[in-house]
């Protein structure tokens, strides 16, 4: 079982007074649309995807969900924001019948992931940059890291090719 875990894009820093309501920025928009395309052209399979709820995670959520068209749609749902505990999360996702992504914050995602891969949060094996995409899969008991997209290297593979 496969299951992708993404920070959300680089958000706006000010003029909102409500954290939650903070927008992608036109660069956020653009580093996830890259890696969104990249995964799509890979024929990358998702059945749903699901999201903090936050403006930033919808966005992010919802350009995933155009370029990877899951069958289980795009949603919010709680326990996935920056505070919230990951052993609940970690424990149901060995239950997952189908590939799922998950689109939140950090130190959410670095934790959740550090969980799987290690059995303890904090080691945080994996570095989530914003619109950072890792690919976990879970075979005979044990969680391992497929692989990693960040925009950097998204990025300088669009301009060589």
């Amino acid at each position: 079982m496969r299951v992708y875990l993404v920070r959300h894009g680089k958000a706006a820093q000010s003029g909102y007074a409500d954290d939650a309501q903070r927008p992608l920025t036109e660069r956020g928009q653009a580093d996830v649309e890259r890696i969104a395309r990249r995964m799509a052209k890979a024929g990358l399979a998702v059945h749903q995807i699901r999201h903090s709820g936050l403006v930033r995670a919808r966005q992010t959520a919802e350009i995933f969900g155009h370029a990877l068209r899951p069958p289980g749609g795009v949603i919010a749902v709680a326990g996935l924001t920056y505070d919230d505990p990951v052993e609940a999360l970690a424990r149901a996702l060995q239950l997952e019948p189908e590939p799922v992504m998950f689109v939140g914050h950090n130190p959410f995602m670095e934790e959740l992931a550090s969980l799987l891969l290690t059995g303890q949060p904090g080691h945080r094996p994996v570095w989530l940059t914003t619109s950072g995409t890792a690919c976990l899969e879970y075979d005979q008991g044990a969680w391992s890291l497929r692989w990693l997209l960040i925009p950097e290297i998204v990025q300088k593979a669009a301009k060589d090719s």
